[in-house]
């Protein structure tokens, strides 16, 4: 008896943990996203769809593929006339995550 109330606890624990994944997952890539059309905004430009396609280059994928984005979200937001400076910051800051924008 005991062993089947382990097993029933073992398989809600995963059961548990495979549902809160997805959650866990895409926290960090909208809060990237975030930061770089923040910064874009604070800056006093227009965010619109491309400025959010741009960023998202960065705020989306593994910590890799949202560094080696990074130039072509610079090369995007400069190509629709934000200042290189600003493009930079605000892509690194998509890139770098939640904790980059303290």
């Amino acid at each position: 008896m005991h062993n089947a109330i382990r097993r029933f606890a073992a398989a809600t624990g995963v059961l548990v943990a495979a549902g809160a994944l997805p959650i866990v997952a895409t926290a960090p890539a909208q809060a990237t996203t975030k930061q770089c059309t923040s910064f874009i905004a604070e800056g006093g430009y227009k965010v619109g769809p491309k400025v959010r396609a741009a960023c998202k280059m960065t705020g989306e994928g593994g910590f890799i593929e949202r560094n080696n984005n990074i130039p072509f979200c610079q090369i995007s937001l400069t190509m629709l006339k934000i200042k290189p400076v600003i493009a930079e910051r605000a892509c690194q800051l998509g890139a770098d995550g939640p904790s980059a924008h303290v």
